[in-house]
């Protein structure tokens, strides 16, 4: 299986950089999950207001629908980046999985799936913080990034 990089411009895409966009992809999706949120709240809200009031207007109504469509737009390109996030999540699994030694592959796994803080880490591997938060963190991003390289060659 051929493994999708995200790359801008033909630059090569460093391991931590590559790791760290799975962070980035979910945090976008978090803000489009709470702008729905919003403005599912804002169109009950203007909804009820109507209701209410039992106004009849062409405009208010065209209001809701409005706000109805920006919702259904927002909650589609949420559902297409959460497919993207899914799938990088499961190229950079296999890279980890089939590039590095079994302490790196946890360790990564923690850091960078769990989000998980080095001391958290280190405890959990019964590992040194300096350890792990050095030492086993370049073998690891050392390894991705021959797996990477070798992948970009490959092309």
């Amino acid at each position: 299986m051929r493994y999708e990089l995200v790359e801008k411009r033909g630059e090569q895409l460093k391991a931590k950089e590559y790791l760290n966009k799975i962070r980035s992809m979910e945090a976008g999706i978090n803000a489009d999950i709470e702008e729905i949120e919003s403005l599912t709240t804002l169109a009950t809200k203007v909804t009820s207001v109507i209701s209410d009031d039992r106004v009849q207007s062409t405009g208010d109504q065209q209001k809701i629908a409005t706000y109805s469509a920006k919702i259904a737009d927002l909650k589609s390109k949420t559902a297409r980046e959460l497919v993207e996030l899914l799938d990088y999540k499961k190229s950079a699994k296999k890279i980890i999985r089939e590039s590095c030694s079994t302490d790196c592959v946890t360790l990564l796994h923690k850091r960078y799936f769990q989000y998980k803080k080095w001391e958290e880490i280190a405890v959990e591997m019964n590992y040194s913080y300096q350890w792990v938060s050095d030492g086993l963190h370049k073998k690891g991003l050392s390894q991705v990034q021959k797996a990477l390289d070798d992948i970009e060659e490959g092309s």
